[in-house]
């Protein structure tokens, strides 16, 4: 399979270079038969969830390894010498890098990368017969996936994280680069180039954190990372990707600097409150049934052994959810409230790391409305704005790993959105199962949970300004208070309430590279100054001269608002479900031997269905955007507003557009005319049949006046009946279709004869009652 001349080493393999990938390609493709382009799909997460799972929602991390590790033991098969092993290791570091570039899901890709090295260790015996060059190929591999760490504690947004691991990084290059130096051979020769490079990359990324320390704290260390940053690029042949990481620092820097020399005022949150929001709709069953199911299984103690591991059990149920209660408008309708229930869990922590743990009061709410949530808070203090710029993304699943639990539920999580689809996707559907009233509910709709976009709440109540980050208290000086949003947004580090929750994947310091944005501000809600954003997944509220009360009524009409993508999501899985039962409906009912009858009732019935949907959606948008919903005419103006800017009227508009187009689909007539046809065609045997009948009696007649032999007549009327059973059940076979035609056959005379038999007993039974 292998030959001993290996054209690809004739020449040396020089780092960085486009041409090595391609060589280390061909090589394996044309001397080894390895699938190179399945192995670069193994680290392509998103085509395998597109086709496990469309929309999304689940976890496919099971699926992705087990199809990654059997493309990798074919190709560690077909690599049976040290160097063709060490290039297969080479091509697994070119598509885990490749796809590092282009992935938020690096826990997948460090998993694969993981499951690849012991594939190839076992199939290999590399534990009983080491081969160096092998050995220092899958410790390039390994390099990666802690540089892809690195990058995950840098979302994490916490320094004393991505300062020590950045050190630790350092440090395995340095220990690459020696084992490099002492081995002999063109892979030991690249992988120690393609590491020089990568070490001295992350010693700039160690000035530019530690330049970067320094200037926030109001130091004035001089680092001229302009200069320091062009005479590395000269020299090493540094990646595009590095190149922005490294040039998104020297920004930050600039911007740190230009912001001390003018001695801008820095922001700091001296309270507030953040709330995290993860909406989600319920299909298969109405409020009535959630909050009954609900209160039941919480009334219910687990049995023994039936208790899961990692089980989140609420600590309490309560009827009304609203601590603002007088905003809403107590004569609606009880279907049509926003309060509702709620289950109150255990406190969620979060350790980011040794210096700081974040407690969240968790909660789960149902609205009769279906606007239901699974809602987090927390109250924060003395936040400048690197902390509360990681503080906003904590609930994205691009967040960093941190360590989650829940009280009493024996588990942790990896972040705190993997948290809340573990609640929401997997244990509240059990926790729904339970506490069915009757035996009818089963033949119900399949439970499910639909989410929509996360949201993060954050209400500014009490903000002042400094002269650097971590300022610290000095003597009795009091530092001045902002009174209104105009100052708020004018201070250093203000541009992080102006921005959707960030990703933050190239510096700790993005927040001071961000730019105003006005589009989506609402001013003077209540107050002169008043400041309330909203934008794709976040909504700030600072109302700082007025009392919390106030901002809160405003918090409370935001969450609702946020809420509503998951309203909408479940409306526009509804629709879907409908448009696909019709498409399955259609498809049965051409079907040969279908139950045309049933397929038209269950048409029927589920045209009834999307009518009572039809209604109950409309009813709630119409609430949406009456005044009626809300007590007083500032919070109706106020949600008016926030739907507006939010997007969510674009999103209803939306809906309301699918719902006329599924309204006005002309399905059911269809299927009704289909039937009226098949109808006629049994009209039509039934005429042929007694068509056929009055054939035959003319034919006696004919026999009987002495015209033609009899013979010749008997063919005829045997012609004509053989003719009339052929068409007529040629007909009834079309319409009910074969099966159902046989077991009318069979049925008929089955139940003639019984018929019969129970004539006669009743006969026999009255004649001796007569005795």
């Amino acid at each position: 399979m292998e030959s001993l001349d290996d054209d690809l080493l004739d020449a040396p393999l020089e780092a960085r270079s486009d041409t090595v990938p391609r060589r280390i390609e061909s090589h394996l493709q044309d001397r080894c038969g390895v699938d190179t382009q399945g192995i670069r799909d193994c680290f392509i997460w998103n085509g395998l969830q597109s086709e496990v799972d469309p929309g999304g929602e689940w976890d496919i991390e099971e699926a992705y390894l087990a199809r990654a590790t059997a493309v990798f033991e074919a190709a560690a098969r077909r690599t049976q010498r040290g160097v063709s092993r060490a290039l297969l290791c080479l091509w697994v570091h070119h598509s885990s890098v490749r796809a590092w570039n282009h992935t938020y899901r690096v826990d997948l890709l460090t998993k694969c990368m993981v499951r690849f090295a012991a594939t190839a260790r076992e199939l290999w015996g590399l534990d009983s017969e080491p081969d160096p060059t092998v050995e220092l190929a899958l410790r390039l591999c390994e390099l990666v996936q802690e540089e892809i760490l690195l990058e995950d504690r840098l979302k994490t947004g916490s320094r004393l994280r991505y300062t020590e691991f950045l050190d630790t990084v350092i440090g395995s290059c340095t220990g690459v680069l020696h084992d490099a130096a002492t081995m002999p051979g063109p892979v030991a020769a690249y992988i120690g180039d393609e590491v020089a490079v990568r070490h001295q990359y992350h010693l700039a990324l160690r000035e530019a954190n530690r330049a970067l320390t320094a200037k926030s704290a109001g130091q004035r260390k001089k680092y001229e990372f302009r200069k320091e940053l062009r005479r590395l690029v000269n020299r090493w042949p540094f990646s595009s990707v590095e190149l922005s990481k490294l040039n998104a620092h020297r920004q930050a820097l600039e911007r740190l600097q230009e912001a001390q020399d003018e001695k801008r005022p820095w922001m700091r949150v001296d309270e507030g409150r953040i709330v995290y929001l993860f909406p989600f709709g319920v299909t298969g069953l109405d409020y009535g049934q959630i909050a009954s199911r609900l209160r039941w299984a919480f009334e219910q103690p687990p049995e023994e052994g039936e208790e899961r591991p990692g089980m989140v059990r609420p600590t309490a149920v309560i009827d009304h959810f609203t601590y603002h209660a007088d905003i809403w408008e107590p004569r609606l309708e009880r279907d049509k409230r926003f309060d509702g229930t709620e289950l109150i869990l255990g406190k969620v922590r979060l350790r980011v790391d040794e210096e700081t743990t974040e407690e969240l009061n968790a909660a789960i709410r149902f609205s009769p409305m279906g606007v239901h949530c699974l809602r987090l808070e927390r109250t924060v203090e003395d936040l400048y704005p690197s902390e509360l710029h990681a503080a906003m993304f904590r609930a994205a699943r691009e967040h960093g790993a941190i360590e989650v639990d829940c009280e009493q539920s024996g588990r942790t999580w990896d972040r705190l959105a993997r948290f809340a689809r573990d609640l929401l996707l997997t244990q509240l559907p059990e926790q729904l199962s339970y506490g069915a009233e009757d035996e009818e509910s089963k033949d119900d709709a399949p439970i499910c949970i639909h989410r929509g976009r996360s949201h993060v709440l954050v209400r500014v109540l009490r903000a002042s300004e400094r002269q650097r980050e971590f300022e610290p208290h000095i003597g009795e000086v009091d530092r001045p208070m902002v009174q209104d949003g105009h100052r708020l947004l004018s201070l250093v580090g203000a541009s992080v309430l102006l921005h959707a929750a960030p990703d933050a994947k190239e510096s700790l310091w993005d927040w001071i590279r961000l730019a105003d944005d006005h589009s989506k501000q609402i001013w003077n809600q209540r107050n002169q100054g008043d400041l309330l954003i909203s934008t794709e997944n976040t909504t700030v509220i600072a109302a700082l001269d007025a009392p919390n009360f106030i901002s809160g009524d405003l918090e409370a009409i935001a969450e609702f608002t946020a809420c509503l993508s998951g309203t909408l999501a479940a409306w526009n899985f509804q629709l879907d479900s409908y448009r696909a039962g019709v498409t399955e409906l259609i498809a049965a009912y051409n079907t040969p031997g279908a139950d045309r009858g049933a397929q038209l009732a269950a048409m029927k019935a589920a045209r009834t269905r999307m009518l009572g949907f039809e209604n109950e959606t409309r009813q709630v948008i119409s609430l949406l955007h009456s005044p009626t919903l809300l007590r007083s005419p500032s919070n109706a103006a106020a949600l008016r507003r926030l739907l507006a800017v939010s997007g969510i009227d674009e999103q209803i508009e939306t809906f309301e557009a699918r719902l006329n187009e599924v309204m006005a689909d002309q399905s059911e007539a269809t299927l009704q005319r289909w039937e009226g046809d098949r109808q006629q065609r049994v009209r039509d045997s039934a005429t042929a049949a007694v068509s056929a009948l009055s054939i035959c009696a003319a034919i006696s007649i004919w026999q009987g006046a002495g015209f033609w032999t009899p013979q010749a007549w008997g063919w005829t009327t045997a012609v004509v009946a053989v003719w009339a059973v052929g068409y007529v059940g040629q007909r009834w076979v079309s319409y009910n279709g074969f099966r159902a035609t046989a077991r009318f056959v069979v049925k008929v005379p089955l139940a003639f004869a019984g018929w019969v038999w129970r004539a006669a007993t009743a006969w026999r039974m009255r004649a001796i009652r007569e005795r």
